[in-house]
Formats: structure tokens, C-alpha cells, sequence
């Protein structure tokens, strides 16, 4: 039965006053309806697909965790030598992220231009590929190769955040990257625990006539369900819907009346709204062509218009806001001092943008040096600190961390979202991971008493999950809150990029500092490389101090209200 279309309520937005105070503050104002939007609705459709897509971005990144000590003992680099393996494992570890380093900014200006499906689809084709190749190979080199060509042809973590900063705002978007975060975080604590169930099954469970193709490729079952979830994410790509509307063409206005063309933008195109009326632009600009939907570059409000025209000293006149939208390309190949520089160049003079890399970027090496380090630790003989577990007893205090990530995002975090401000829960999160990553080695100390150990280790897991909700889903917010609707996707791959140059330098250093630690063998010398993570955490909880209390909330709300 057909329901008649309701009318929804209008959101009310933020005033400027309330901003200000906000500002000063540091946190968001209680909840009234003068003072922030009425919450929007997400589409759940949207949010379904992009949660399958980033999921098995997560699952492709740590799935290697727990068999990178078995691996490189199987491809014979160790000689014999279990000090050596930290080593290896780091920089095997290394490589996928080191690659999307590489391309992760190139590949949000190209989506900025291009659109996001296209590119969405083709960097879960190569995850695909690679990691089936992964589990076939035979040695080192190849391992290496394999995952660093699947991150440097793969964009899917920039261009899927692009997305959801596209889709949310700033009622909405705690709710939005929590959903994010938890599918990173599921993704990811998935792949160590089926990894650490299915990597080497002939010898892990004592198989007596296992199959020849297992006994040659041990790590072959693990690799084929991260294929197969990368194949679901391909579908899911082609059935999003497109959130860019930008495309590549322009058309050259030059401005008629002002006889300041080399301060003005030098690219405009119109989009077609039913209630435009281009005649009131021409009495600055020549329109050459009105673009129909297919060829919107991106839109930016009237009132945008006017902040760039009056930063220019020329005046424009039309209809208000609702009926008029521009969609503008900036750009500085013409005359010699343009006022308005490109987006992938003002970017990199932006205090805000950044700042909120970096520490982005040092929440990233945080976590994956503890990714990469724990199954390092778990597995090494307690000879050298270790703790002496198998794979799987290993995949099974990751699966409890993943239990409790679960019910956290879904029950606590959005009580947690509603009464602290983003910045306050981001520093939390770090201030409370300093003294968390010295339970990790404390617990050998327990060796003697198996059920404490494992008591212990769980509560350290389960804390650590609540704590990776809290600091990658705030710090995903205040990166998005620093960017402006139009550079969202060059903003996003930045962050990523450097994040990824973190997290490529994160498993060759936690390796490198293990393997050293165990060669010098120093009283409590497994606490070395979990005493450098806290001070990387205590370092970033200072130097979140310097982010402004604006990056509470989104640069566009700002301008709304200028």
C-alpha cells in the first residue's frame, strides 16, 4: 500500500554566537534545539554497503598479523635464529601500507574529479587478486611483491571515508564514522582470528591425510576468504551510489564588468536547478554554457560565492541561497598572482588539515606497531619474553576483542558521542592507552598462573577495543571536520597517505625493537617495545592539545554561519 510522503522536520542550524561558544568551550553546548541541528538520517542502505566495503579493508590489513612469524620461518629466512624473525615479520608488515603511502592522496583527487565508484570497485578488484596470490606464493620476494602492488593500486579507505564525509553531517556524523570505525574494527579483528584459525590447518590440528595443495600452500585457506570478502566488497562498490557529482569539465568564464580577471576564478559552470536564473550572473560573468546534471563539477552555495567574491573586492548580486548554487574550479595557471589557489595546494597551508594528519597519522603507527607486535609477542617462546601461544589461542583473545568492539560501538559509544565532545573522547582514548600497553608484557609474568595470564589478557584486549573506538572514530571526525565540502577527498587521501606512512614504518619498528630487545636479553626486556607505544601515546595526547576547539565541528557549519 502506497504511505503518503511525510514532511520532515526542517533542522534548525547552529547559530554563529553558538559556535563562538562552542569554541571557547572546547566541547559541543547541550543539546537544545536552538543550539544544533535536528538529527538527519542516514541512509542505511549506504552505510550497509560502505560498512562491507571498509570491513574488508580492514580484514585485507591485518590479516598477515598472525601468520607473519610463520611465514617467515616456512620461506627459511630465520636460519635457525629466533631472534631474527621480528625483523622480517616488520617488513613484511610494512610494505601494503608503505604502498598506499604512495598513491592514497592521488587517489582522492582523482575521485574528487572522476567520481568514487569507479575507483571504489577497482581497488577491491586488486585486494582481490592479491591476496589469492598471497597465499600461493613460495617464498619472501614474492610474498613482498604481491602485498605491496595490492596497496599501491588500491584507494578503497580514502575514497570509501570520502564517501561517508559526503553523506553525514555534523548531526549525524558520530553515528556515521562509529559505524566506520566498527567496521574497520570487526574487518580487522576478523582477519587476525580466521587467520590464526585457518593459516597452517595440517599442522595446526594434526590433519593425518591432509591434502597435498594445503601441505604446499599452507596459508592459502585464510587468503581465499579475504578474496572472497573483497569480491562481496565489489559488488557493493557498483551498487553504492555516486556521492561525487563532480566531473572534469569546465568552461572558461572570464569576467566582463569588474575588469578583475586575474583575481577571480577563472572556471565556472552553472548547475542546472529548475529555479536558477542565469541572467543574474552574466551581469558579472559570461555564461558560455549552462551544464545539465551529468556534467556537475561540484556545488558550492551562492553564499560561498560571495565570500570569494567580496575576498576579492567584487560584489555579486542574485537570488538567495536556495535558489542559486555554483559549482566552481579553482584554478592558477592563469595570471601571475591568482587569488585563489588550487585545492590540492591550499591544503598544504592549512594549519588545521595538517595538524589533524599528524595526529592521525600517530594514532595509526600506535595501533598497527600493537597490531603487528602482539602476535610477535604471543607467539615468540617465553625463553625471549614471549608468552608461547599457538595461532589459534591467539585468533581467539583477538575474537574477544572483537565481541566487545561490537557491543561498544553499538551500546556505549553513542551515549558516549552524545555527552562528550570529539576532541575530549579522542584524548581520552590515547591518555587511557599509556597505562594499558604495560598490562601486555606484565602478563608473562603471570606465566605460572595460566587462568590470571588469561584473565588479564582479555581485559587488556577488551579495554583496547573500547579505546580504538574512541580515538579512530573521533580523530576520523575532526580529519573531516578540517576539510571544506569540495576538498573532501584530497583532505581524506592526505590523512591516508601519511597515516599509511605511519603505519609502513609502525611493523618494521616494533619488529626491530623486539628483536633487539630479545638479543640483549635485559631484565623485563619485553617491556621495551610496549614502553615505546605508550610514549608514542603520551607524545600524541600532548600534541592533540594543539588541535582548536572549531574541529568539534564541520568547516561547512562554520561558513553557514560567517
Amino acid at each position: 500500500m502506497h504511505m503518503p510522503k511525510l514532511d520532515q522536520p526542517k533542522s534548525t542550524p547552529i547559530p554563529a554566537q553558538n559556535i563562538k561558544n562552542a569554541a571557547i568551550s572546547g566541547c559541543h553546548e547541550p543539546c537544545t534545539y536552538e543550539s544544533i541541528k535536528l538529527p538527519t538520517s542516514i541512509p542505511q542502505r549506504e552505510m550497509l554497503l560502505i560498512w562491507i566495503i571498509h570491513a574488508s579493508q580492514g580484514f585485507q590489513t591485518t590479516m598477515l598479523f598472525p601468520m607473519l612469524v610463520f611465514m617467515v620461518e616456512r620461506y627459511g629466512l630465520d636460519g635457525g635464529n629466533e631472534q631474527s624473525i621480528g625483523k622480517y615479520a616488520g617488513i613484511l608488515a610494512s610494505l601494503f601500507p608503505f604502498a598506499q603511502f604512495c598513491t592514497s592522496w592521488m587517489w582522492g583527487a582523482v575521485s574528487d574529479r572522476t567520481g568514487r565508484k569507479p575507483w571504489l570497485a577497482f581497488g577491491n578488484l586488486v585486494s582481490a587478486v592479491s591476496s589469492l596470490l598471497l597465499g600461493l606464493c613460495k617464498n619472501y620476494t614474492a610474498a613482498c611483491a604481491v602485498r605491496f602492488l595490492g596497496g599501491l593500486f588500491n584507494g578503497t579507505v580514502t575514497i570509501t571515508k570520502s564517501m561517508l564525509g559526503e553523506l553525514c553531517d555534523e548531526s549525524n556524523q558520530a553515528k556515521g564514522f562509529g559505524v566506520l570505525s566498527l567496521a574497520w574494527g570487526i574487518g580487522s579483528i576478523s582477519g587476525s582470528v580466521i587467520t590464526g584459525w585457518l593459516a597452517q590447518p595440517c599442522h595446526q590440528y594434526h590433519i593425518n591425510h591432509c591434502p597435498p595443495f594445503l601441505q604446499q600452500y599452507p596459508f592459502f585457506l585464510p587468503c581465499t576468504v579475504a578474496t572472497t570478502f573483497s569480491i562481496a566488497a565489489i559488488f557493493a562498490s557498483w551498487s553504492l551510489k555516486e556521492t561525487n557529482t563532480r566531473k572534469l569539465m569546465y568552461q572558461q568564464v572570464p569576467c566582463q564588468n569588474t575588469g578583475r580577471e586575474d583575481v577571480l576564478p577563472s572556471q565556472v559552470k552553472i548547475v542546472n536547478n529548475p529555479q536558477f536564473r542565469k541572467e543574474k550572473l552574466e551581469d558579472c560573468f559570461d555564461i558560455k554554457e549552462v551544464a545539465d546534471e551529468s556534467s556537475v563539477i561540484g556545488m558550492e552555495s551562492q553564499s560561498t560565492m560571495n565570500l570569494f567574491a567580496k575576498a576579492n573586492g567584487v560584489e555579486m548580486e542574485g537570488p538567495e541561497e536556495s535558489d542559486k548554487f555554483l559549482s566552481i574550479a579553482l584554478d592558477d595557471t592563469k595570471g601571475e598572482q591568482p587569488c585563489l589557489k588550487r585545492r590540492d595546494q591550499w591544503i598544504l597551508l592549512d594549519r588545521n588539515v595538517l595538524l589533524t594528519t599528524f595526529c592521525y597519522s600517530m594514532t595509526g603507527l600506535i595501533f598497527i606497531i600493537t597490531d603487528e607486535l602482539f602476535p610477535i609477542f604471543g607467539a615468540a617462546s617465553t625463553n625471549v619474553g614471549g608468552l608461547g601461544f599457538s595461532s589459534f589461542t591467539l585468533g581467539l583473545i583477538l575474537g574477544e576483542g572483537g565481541v566487545v568492539l561490537f557491543l561498544y560501538t553499538l551500546l556505549l559509544y553513542p551515549i558516549v558521542a552524545r555527552n562528550i565532545c570529539t576532541l575530549n573522547y579522542f584524548r581520552y582514548g590515547l591518555v587511557l592507552s599509556v597505562p594499558l600497553w604495560i598490562l601486555f608484557p606484565l602478563s608473562t609474568i603471570l606465566s605460572g598462573v595460566p587462568q590470571l595470564q588469561y584473565i588479564l589478557l582479555l581485559a587488556a584486549m577488551a579495554t583496547r577495543s573500547v579505546i580504538v573506538c574512541n580515538t579512530f572514530t573521533g580523530i576520523m571526525i575532526i580529519v573531516s571536520n578540517s576539510a571544506t565540502p569540495s576538498s573532501v577527498g584530497a583532505v581524506t587521501g592526505l590523512s591516508h597517505s601519511c597515516c599509511s606512512f605511519f603505519r609502513a614504518i609502525g611493523p618494521a619498528l616494533g619488529g626491530m625493537i623486539w628483536s633487539y630487545a630479545t638479543k640483549c636479553k635485559f631484565p623485563f626486556h619485553q617491556f621495551l617495545a610496549w614502553l615505546f607505544v605508550a610514549a608514542l601515546s603520551l607524545f600524541t595526547f600532548g600534541l592533540s592539545f594543539m588541535l582548536p576547539p572549531s574541529l568539534n565541528l564541520p568547516k561547512s557549519t562554520h561558513l553557514e554561519n560567517m
